[in-house]
């Protein structure tokens, strides 16, 4: 493992003195360890430069699958800690930061309450991210929208409730209480967006373009969702949200979803996992407990 740790330190760094310091090691400790590695696999891994070092071919084909490596020596290391901390399984999942993440702690709950001895870590971020940290094994299990990125085919997916498009405004704005509107009386008003480099902001620009639907003008862009939120609720403004916003979403929220059918095709949100591992039986009861609540959702907002 130790060889592993200095040839990714000198990987990522481009530099045996850089990489020492990184890893607390003398350069020649560094050096020597390169070349017992270089020794064990046949091949040279790195070349010396005037700048530094620079990974040869082999080093560059080596380098993923060191990742990979150190990356499941780091997790045994892990479970092994929560084992003898009195753990009987550990469980790594991730999920977006969406209005639907209450079931997640209900599901984790009951999970604890009839695995008590389990240790569960939960890891919060964008699509792109959890879907690299499925691939190099950090995570088990994620929970996505679907309608944010295409499925690869070395993934596996379990719908647990189709998602729709929809604006939201506070519960005291003006048109929260009507019951229809049309398209151009929505961009006469104040919107907050997610910013145009924003997943989200792409997937609402596609489907209102499906229709024939203009984009709103943003008078306040905000990647957070909590700030579009707290604008849509507090600040006069509109906003796109998604389905789970009105039936996952916290009740403290006063939102109203307004009346108004954008007839974007609807995709689930789901949980994914890489294809060739199987689920663990943790992540397997955690994705039960998930999948109770979301169907039991349906039969009150189907």
């Amino acid at each position: 493992m130790s060889e592993l740790r200095v040839f990714l330190a000198v990987f990522q760094l481009r530099s045996f003195h850089k990489a020492a310091a990184a890893v607390h090691l003398t350069q020649p400790a560094v050096t020597k360890s390169i070349a017992g590695l270089e020794q064990m696999l046949g091949v040279k891994l790195f070349e010396r430069q005037a700048s530094g070092v620079e990974p040869t071919a082999y080093g560059l084909s080596f380098a993923p699958r060191a990742m990979a490596v150190f990356e499941e020596l780091r997790h045994a290391a892990q479970d092994l800690a929560s084992l003898s901390s009195g753990a009987t399984g550990t469980l790594r999942i991730g999920t977006v930061p969406m209005p639907a993440i209450p079931f997640l702690p209900v599901a984790i709950k009951r999970l604890c309450a009839a695995q008590p001895h389990s240790a569960v870590t939960v890891v919060e971020a964008r699509e792109a991210e959890l879907l690299e940290r499925l691939r190099r094994g950090d995570i088990e299990l994620a929970l996505l929208r679907l309608s944010l990125f295409e499925l690869d085919v070395d993934l596996q997916a379990q719908s647990l409730f189709e998602e729709r498009l929809m604006v939201m405004a506070g519960a005291d704005h003006p048109l929260a209480k009507r019951q229809s509107l049309c398209w151009p009386e929505l961009l006469e008003q104040r919107w907050v967006l997610p910013p145009p480099d924003c997943v989200f902001y792409e997937f609402v620009l596609r489907s209102l373009a499906e229709q024939g639907l203009a984009m709103p003008r943003a008078a306040v862009e905000a990647y957070s969702v909590p700030v579009q939120v707290g604008l849509a609720q507090h600040g006069g403004m509109l906003s796109f949200g998604m389905r789970s916003r009105f039936e996952f979403g916290d009740k403290r929220y006063r939102l109203s979803r307004l009346p108004i059918n954008l007839h974007c095709a609807e995709k689930p949100v789901a949980a994914v996992w890489i294809r060739a591992r199987e689920l663990s039986p943790l992540a397997q009861q955690l994705l039960e407990h998930v999948q109770a609540q979301c169907d039991a959702a349906q039969t009150v907002y189907p």
